[in-house]
């Protein structure tokens, strides 16, 4: 493990450079950094008013950290000096290294460095308000903080945004990592746990550098209870290609980072704002400990309104018990009806001993938050105190309750800054925007939730590939255990004895042609020689052969089953709805492997076709079990081998056994030519 300490919380600091350089300083004594610090600067006298040395070699002691705002030459240059002089680390501002393709020049900063820890090139350093350090050359928003969150991001102007926030976020550190060409964010948020002044890590990831030990870094998270975030950018094709060229990383899919986050407990954003909201509910309170929350508000529309909103979410606004309804109702007028979310009117309004009661009935029953829908006029000529009034009710019953809640505005000015600042006097969080509110309250009941026990599969990828036609694919499935009709491939003449050998009804396929359903190339359910022989006839011709097979008639649902290298992450393993439809409705969740049959039962669970497996309207139910058997063994048998993805569209799921009708089988070329070399000396 890295120990970053020096770096982090130094207690002296040279800078090198001009204009930059002399910003750092500025921050750093804004902050109130109370050890020396050295500027170096070879023609001027001063950097903010504190005297320049004209070279590194002139410095008293080797610093604790060093921020190098030069030239990318000269940058290679000081980072050699300062790595012989024992510092503790350095920040790298200088662009124009593996971002822009000079991948040279960046493995010889590596060099240079000889072990010796930093962050960047092309990078915008980090702020540690609670050592009241910033080697960070431009502005910033950090107040000084005691305890609070922190947030590591891989792209410096995103990070100079989030600092700027003024949503009341206790932000205590944030960090840039750049190009990551020695320290990655993984090795940023190791370096945080290790200070219990952290309550919560938030990330801006563009890629992971290394899955494995961020998936180790993750995991010791969740067992020192500190929550993690991320928002993870490049999710798109266009995405992923500005941030490769952003910052010299691979940006994997987004279905693979969200396998990954999800496997290790980190909860996902999707915007800045939900990310400052979410980081918000951790540090005052830490995760939810489930998904059922109740909305409170004095409006009909709010309570529709977020009802609404919620069905983004994975929140259950379940509706109360009898007996706990009657206590509710025994605080209300007869006017008001219970539900939830709940409009308790506003005959109540500005009355704190009335609201208190309602909202002490509401709150002591078993649900895990409960969120009040609170706009508040902003302006110095309005008069906010019913407003005050009712989140004073709201600290009163979560006094009294013991229970979470928290205060939510519609629009995120109409809890102005006095108002934020009494709700988080009172103990709540003050969230902003009912979008963000339920997106946080989500990801705070998600965080921590899943500590596998086994690291998922490391992968490598693979330079080129070689597509294996669906007859060996089958039987390479079948000699690994997964179950395929029973078939065999014949010239044309040979079908019809074929057919009578493996028996009717008959599924046909042409091979060699891609797209088979869509050239006619495949005919399913023939049920005698006349059909057959006619069902060959219009066949596009083909060389390869005929695949002729046993038609399977026990189905209940068609799935789609994946596993495939996904580097830089792992082996993603997807299940979906499946058929020739399946690109049509996009309902597709995904794993890392290994996993399990209760793993595989779960993400099929998540799938919007999961009721086609469990008896829709008053179908038979799918062999679910068959079918997860078959996605743990198809994956131990897969990962780690010479394929790079095997796809098998549709498995045909009936009320007994599950089987693979199609399959897609891509091999790494390289081991397919070792394999064909072995074979042929054989």
């Amino acid at each position: 493990m890295l120990d970053l300490s020096r770096l982090l919380a130094p207690r002296s600091i040279a800078v090198v450079g001009g204009a930059p350089a002399e910003r750092v300083v500025a921050q750093c004594l804004k902050l109130g950094f109370d050890g020396p610090i050295w500027p170096v600067h070879p023609t001027r006298p001063h950097l903010a008013g504190i005297a320049c040395l004209p070279s590194l070699d002139d410095l008293p002691a080797a610093p604790d950290a060093v921020f190098l705002g030069v030239n990318r030459v000269a940058t290679v240059a000081a980072m050699r000096t300062i790595s012989r002089l024992g510092a503790g680390g350095a920040v790298c501002y200088g662009s124009g290294f593996a971002e822009t393709g000079d991948d040279a020049l960046q493995a010889e900063l590596l060099g240079a460095a000889d072990g010796m820890p930093f962050f960047g090139p092309n990078c915008y350093g980090f702020v540690n308000t609670f050592d009241r350090v910033a080697l960070w050359p431009d502005e910033h928003g950090c107040d000084r903080h005691e305890r609070g969150v922190a947030i590591v991001s891989q792209s410096g102007n995103v990070a100079v945004n989030l600092t700027f926030q003024q949503r009341g976020l206790r932000l205590g550190s944030m960090i840039t990592v750049g190009n990551q060409a020695s320290l990655g964010s993984d090795d940023a948020v190791a370096a945080l746990l290790d200070d219990d002044r952290i309550t919560a890590i938030g990330l801006f990831l563009e890629a992971v550098r290394d899955a494995q030990h961020f998936a180790e870094v993750a995991q010791r998270a969740a067992s020192k209870g500190v929550p993690m975030v991320a928002l993870q950018t490049g999710r798109s094709a266009a995405g992923a290609l500005i941030a490769t060229s952003h910052t010299g990383s691979m940006a994997g899919r987004a279905a693979a980072y969200d396998a990954l986050f999800a496997r290790y407990g980190v909860a996902t954003v999707r915007t800045p704002a939900e990310l400052v909201e979410t980081l918000k509910l951790l540090d005052n309170g830490g995760a939810l400990r489930g998904r059922s929350v109740v909305s409170l508000s004095c409006s009909g529309g709010e309570a529709s309104l977020v009802a609404d909103r919620a069905d983004d979410t994975t929140l259950r606004f379940e509706p109360f018990g009898a007996e706990h309804t009657a206590r509710i109702e025994s605080t209300l007028t007869e006017l008001v009806s219970v539900s939830n979310p709940f409009d308790y009117h506003t005959f109540m309004w500005g009355d704190r001993a009335a609201m208190g009661r309602t909202f002490t009935a509401v709150m002591s029953g078993p649900h895990d938050a409960t969120m009040l829908v609170l706009d508040a006029p902003p302006r110095p000529d309005n008069d906010p105190g019913p407003w005050y009034v009712a989140a004073d009710a709201l600290a009163d019953a979560a006094d009294a309750t013991g229970h979470r809640a928290v205060v939510v505005a519609t629009l995120a000015e109409c809890i102005n800054e006095p108002f934020r600042a009494h709700i988080i006097d009172r103990g709540l969080t003050p969230l902003l925007g009912i979008s963000e509110a339920l997106v946080a309250l989500d990801a705070a009941a998600t965080v921590g939730q899943h500590s596998p026990a086994t690291r998922h599969a490391a992968v490598a990828a693979a330079a080129a590939t070689v597509t294996i036609d669906e007859a060996r694919a089958k039987q390479r499935l079948r000699d690994l255990g997964v179950r395929v009709p029973n078939g065999r491939v014949v010239a044309a003449g040979e079908v019809p004895a074929a057919a009578e050998a493996i028996g009717y009804p008959i599924t046909l396929k042409a091979l060699g042609l891609a797209h088979k359903s869509e050239s006619g190339a495949v005919k399913v359910g023939l049920r005698d020689e006349a059909s057959l022989v006619a069902a060959l006839a219009a066949m596009p011709a083909t060389d390869a052969g005929y695949l002729v097979e046993s038609t399977v008639t026990d189905v209940v649902a068609e799935v789609l089953v994946t596993v495939r290298r996904d580097a830089p992450i792992g082996w993603l393993v997807s299940l979906g709805f499946g058929g020739v439809t399946t690109e049509l409705w996009s309902d597709v969740t995904h794993l890392l492997a290994p996993v399990t049959a209760a793993d595989v039962k779960a993400a099929l669970g998540r799938l919007r076709s999961a009721p086609l497996l469990t008896g829709f309207r008053g179908r038979p139910a799918a062999d679910v079990d068959a079918l997860a058997e078959l996605v743990v063994r198809l994956t131990d048998a897969v990962v780690g081998t010479d394929v790079v993805e095997v796809e098998l569209n549709p498995v045909l799921v009936g009320t007994t056994g599950a089987t693979a009708v199609d399959a897609l089988l891509l091999v790494d070329a390289g081991a397919a030519q070792d394999r064909t070399t072995r074979e042929g000396h054989t």
